[in-house]
């Protein structure tokens, strides 16, 4: 499991490393279908800053194709709910560290709502924290 350290919104320098700066694919197209996912996750499967790229997306609210989600999967991953699967990979391997829930299958993680019990996510040890 990666973690992102702490950058600038405003730093966009890890885009030039990125192997989307000189592809030929609209990763902002007008309309986000599923088979422009698949490709987009073509190029963001092994790119070396895909971690950056979605935290800069989150973090500007940006539309299109960033760090391999699409728009709509952004803001599902901004909403504070509990789920009983993963909205990006749809795995049902979450953990609970408060105030978060992690994906186990795919590491993403976001805030649990807090009005609510877990439904599906289990505790982190207390020396995993």
């Amino acid at each position: 499991m990666s973690t992102v350290e702490f950058f600038s919104v405003d730093d966009v320098a890890w885009q030039t490393g990125a192997p989307c700066a000189t592809a030929n694919f609209d990763f902002i197209p007008d309309e986000e279908t599923d088979a422009g996912l698949a490709a987009a996750q073509r190029w963001c499967h092994a790119c070396p800053v895909r971690t950056r790229c979605l935290s800069w997306a989150m973090l500007h609210g940006a539309e299109g194709y960033w760090g391999g989600t699409t728009t709509y999967q952004r803001n599902q991953l901004r909403r504070v709910r509990t789920r009983a699967k993963c909205p990006l990979c749809l795995a049902t391997q979450l953990v609970y560290a408060d105030p978060h829930e992690l994906c186990l299958a795919c590491g993403v993680s976001w805030v649990r709502d807090v009005r609510e019990q877990p439904i599906a996510a289990t505790p982190l040890p207390a020396n995993a924290a």
